[in-house]
């Protein structure tokens, strides 16, 4: 069992908990989304009893001046810059503090989707193939990152309380373009029906990067005064399915 599977499954044990014995919904009846204060609860359950990610990055010393890392994927090693994780860092700390993101864990925000132009793709990297196409577009001056927030933060919260009032403007800030040149980051527009974008415009993505809160884990941003332990990973199940699919497609 995942553990998003296992964090889901606690949720709404406790949920059904919570509704016995207050006697009140507590949440829309959704096995997908869940109120602000449904959210909060398991946060506070993944900082106190979750799982840290398998295989996480051991980049620590990119924040004390190391110009590169050894970085792995499916069980391949190779040298990748510094750059990727400082910025990554940058990005995740814009989020949190313009309250894009509230939480680094599954029902928020938990990934984001490497993309290149389009024109790049093509001239630079369709003959590459599988892992070698990770190792390469690490170090592409024009890669972007789309983030996704909230993806299971439900529409309606009957409990109406301080969590939910920020819910609105949580949610609408949901879809997050990122830059690896240090430039600003842009928040897109919603979907007229709330969807995430599934793409960057005139960009092909490549791959789909995984990061998650532990107090164990040993990158750290620091986003509104609290510190935050994350792991990050290119070692998951959706990750190799993602970078899977890409290599398909050049060969």
């Amino acid at each position: 069992m995942s553990g998003f599977t296992n964090l889901l499954l606690t949720l709404l044990l406790l949920r059904a908990s919570l509704t016995s014995t207050s006697g009140d919904a507590f949440a829309v009846d959704s096995i997908w989304y869940f109120t602000a204060d449904e959210i909060e609860i398991a946060y506070r359950y993944q900082q106190n009893f979750g799982q840290r990610l398998g295989h996480p990055l051991k980049a620590r010393d990119c924040y004390f001046g190391k110009p590169d890392f050894v970085a792995s994927f499916r069980g391949k090693e190779f040298v990748a810059p510094c750059q990727f994780i400082l910025q990554t860092t940058r990005h995740l700390k814009t989020i949190l503090e313009k309250g894009a993101a509230k939480y680094l864990f599954p029902l928020d925000l938990d990934h984001a989707h490497l993309a290149i132009p389009t024109d790049v793709w093509r001239e630079k990297y369709n003959q590459t193939n599988g892992p070698e196409i990770l190792q390469q577009i690490l170090r592409e001056p024009t890669l972007v990152a789309l983030y996704h927030t909230a993806e299971h933060l439900s529409e309606v919260d009957p409990k109406n309380s301080p969590m939910s009032a920020q819910a609105e403007n949580w949610k609408a800030q949901r879809n997050i373009l990122a830059f690896y040149d240090a430039r600003p980051l842009q928040i897109l527009p919603p979907n007229p029906d709330g969807s995430a974008h599934e793409r960057v415009e005139g960009h092909q993505t490549v791959v789909t990067f995984f990061f998650l809160e532990h107090p164990l884990a040993e990158l750290i941003v620091s986003a509104l005064g609290k510190s935050h332990s994350f792991d990050l990973s290119f070692d998951d199940d959706m990750a190799e399915q993602s970078l899977g699919a890409t290599a398909g497609m050049v060969r």
